[in-house]
C-alpha cells in the first residue's frame, strides 16, 4: 500500500486523525517510564554497600519463645551473584571464645545465649546463628540458666571505741577529779572536793560519799594525787564488777523491755536483737507496745534491718495477747531469744504498771521462769532522773539489768556508778551511736579504764547523734 492511500485510510470517517494522535502520545509516557526505572536502579541495595549491617542483623536475632518469619529476600542486583542462604544449625553451638569489648578486654558471652558471630572468610561477612536459649528450669535460677549467686554477708562493722563515746563524760569527769586532787595540800580539803566532782559528774550524792569514804579508809592520811585517783579508780571498778551477773542461758531467753517514751527503746531492742542474734541463733521480737502511734511501724524497719522476725498485731491490741503470740512462735521455731517491746507511758501511769505485770504473768504462764530478764532502757543525757525511773519500775517488775543509751551524747555518764551502786543492777548494754553496731555490751573495767583515761583515740571517727 502507497503512503497516501495510508494516510487516507488513517484519517477516514467516522475519527479521522484519532489513531495517529494516540501514537504519538505514547512517545512521553514511554520516555517517563524509562526514567522512573532507571532511577528505582540506582537505588535499589543491591547497587550500593549497606547501611547499618549490624543493626539489622541485631534486629533479625531470634528471640527465646518467639518465632519470627523468613527476612523478605531482596531483588537481585545484575551481573552480582545472590547471598548464600544462611542455615540453622541442627545442634546448638558451642559457646565460642571470649569476645573483646568495647575496651578490648575479652568478656564472656553468657553460656547458650542466642547470639551471632561474623567471621572473615574471602572478605565477606558471615552471620552464624546459634540456637536460642531455653528458659530456665529452676526459680532459683538467673538469666540464661545461670545460678544465683548469693551475696556473702557483709562482715559486721565494729561499733566506735567506747573511749571515744565517753569523751564528753570523760572531759566533765576528769576536769573536775583533777581540780580537786590537785588544788590544795590538805587532806579534808581534797577529800571534800573530790565528794564534789564526782556530785558535779552525776555519780550521785550517796555514790560519792561512799565512793570517798572508802578511798579515805585505804589512804588515811596520803594526799599524793596519783594515789587518790588510782585508789579512786579502783573503788568505781569494785562497785561495778560486784553487781554483775552471767546473762541467763534459757532457751529460748524471754527479755521484756521497758521505759519510757524518748529514751530510744524501740531502737534498743532491734540493735539488742542483732547481737543475740549474731551470737545465740534465730531471734524473735514481740511488738508489744500497741499504745504509741507508728511504733509497731518503727520496730518493722529496724527488725528488718537486724534480720529477725517481729511478731504483731494491730495497733490497740492487748499487749499481753502479743507477748504470748511470739512466746508459742519462738517456742515452735526454737528461736534461741524472745524480746517483748513494752510501752512507754509515763513511768507514773498506774496502769502501764499493770500492763507490765500482766505480759510478765503472761508469758511465765507460757514458759515457767519466763521472762528471765527484765531490762529497763535509760537515757543517760537525763543523769539522775534515769535513776528515778529505774526506782518507779523496779516497783513494777523484776529488774535484772539496765541498759543505758545515748552514752556519746552526754556529759552525765557518771549516773552508770550511782544506778549499780544504789539500784544493784548490772549494765547490760550501752549505746554509742545511731547504727545497729553502736550498741555494745557493759565492760565495767573497760569502762573504768576509759573514765579515767587522759589519751584520746584519734583513730576512730567522731560520732554523730543519736538515739540507741
Amino acid at each position: 500500500m502507497s503512503t497516501p492511500m495510508l494516510l487516507a485510510h488513517l484519517l477516514q470517517f467516522p475519527f479521522p486523525g484519532l489513531p495517529v494522535v494516540a501514537l504519538l502520545a505514547q512517545i512521553p509516557l514511554a520516555s517517563l517510564a524509562i526514567v522512573v526505572e532507571w532511577s528505582q536502579r540506582k537505588r535499589r541495595p543491591g547497587a550500593q554497600p549497606e547501611l547499618f549491617p549490624a543493626y539489622r542483623r541485631e534486629a533479625q536475632r531470634p528471640v527465646a519463645g518467639r518465632t519470627t518469619a523468613p527476612p523478605l529476600q531482596q531483588p537481585e542486583t545484575p551481573g552480582e551473584p545472590p547471598p548464600p542462604p544462611s542455615r540453622p544449625s541442627a545442634t546448638p553451638a558451642e559457646p565460642a571464645g571470649p569476645t573483646p569489648s568495647v575496651d578490648g578486654s575479652p568478656t564472656e558471652l553468657p553460656e547458650g545465649a542466642a547470639r551471632e558471630e561474623r567471621a572473615e572468610a574471602g572478605g565477606k561477612e558471615e552471620i552464624v546463628e546459634t540456637a536460642a536459649p531455653q528458659p530456665p528450669a529452676d526459680i532459683t535460677a538467673g538469666a540464661f540458666g545461670e545460678p544465683i549467686k548469693e551475696a556473702a554477708e557483709a562482715p559486721r562493722k565494729q561499733p566506735i571505741p567506747i573511749r571515744l563515746g565517753l569523751r564528753k563524760t570523760r572531759e566533765n569527769f576528769l576536769a573536775r577529779i583533777r581540780a580537786a586532787i590537785t588544788g590544795s595540800t590538805r587532806v579534808e580539803e581534797i577529800y571534800e572536793g573530790l565528794e564534789e566532782a564526782l556530785i558535779g559528774a552525776d555519780v550521785g550524792v550517796e555514790t560519792s560519799m561512799k565512793l570517798v569514804e572508802g578511798v579515805r579508809s585505804k589512804l588515811k592520811n596520803d594526799a599524793r594525787a596519783d594515789v587518790i585517783r588510782d585508789t579512786l579508780k579502783q573503788e568505781m571498778a569494785d562497785a561495778l564488777i560486784s553487781i554483775e551477773r552471767p546473762l541467763s542461758d534459757a532457751a529460748p531467753l524471754v527479755i521484756m523491755m521497758a521505759g519510757v517514751n524518748g529514751v530510744g527503746k524501740t531502737t534498743t531492742v532491734a540493735k539488742i536483737a542483732a547481737l543475740l542474734k549474731a551470737e545465740r541463733g534465730p531471734v524473735t521480737v514481740a511488738a508489744a507496745d500497741t499504745f504509741r502511734a507508728a511504733a509497731i511501724e518503727q520496730l518493722q524497719i529496724w527488725c528488718d534491718r537486724a534480720g529477725v522476725e517481729l511478731i504483731k498485731q494491730k495497733q490497740g491490741s492487748d499487749p499481753a495477747a502479743v507477748a504470748f503470740d511470739a512466746v508459742k512462735a519462738a517456742t515452735a521455731r526454737k528461736s534461741a531469744a524472745v524480746i517483748i517491746d513494752t510501752a512507754g507511758r509515763l513511768q507514773t501511769k498506774v496502769n502501764l504498771m499493770e500492763e507490765l505485770k500482766k505480759i510478765a504473768r503472761v508469758v511465765g504462764r507460757e514458759i515457767p521462769g519466763a521472762p528471765q530478764e527484765s531490762w529497763l532502757v535509760l537515757d543517760a543525757t537525763t543523769g539522775q532522773n534515769a535513776l528515778s525511773q529505774a526506782k518507779i519500775f523496779s516497783e513494777a517488775v523484776k529488774l535484772t539489768g539496765v541498759v543505758l543509751a545515748k552514752l556519746d551524747s552526754t556529759a552525765k555518764g557518771g549516773v552508770i556508778v550511782a544506778i549499780a551502786e544504789q539500784l544493784k543492777l548490772p549494765v547490760r548494754y550501752i549505746g554509742l551511736g545511731e547504727e545497729l553496731e553502736d550498741l555494745r555490751a557493759f565492760d565495767a573495767r573497760e569502762f573504768v579504764d576509759a573514765l579515767f583515761s587522759d589519751t584520746e583515740d584519734t583513730g576512730a571517727a567522731a560520732s554523730g547523734t543519736y538515739a540507741a
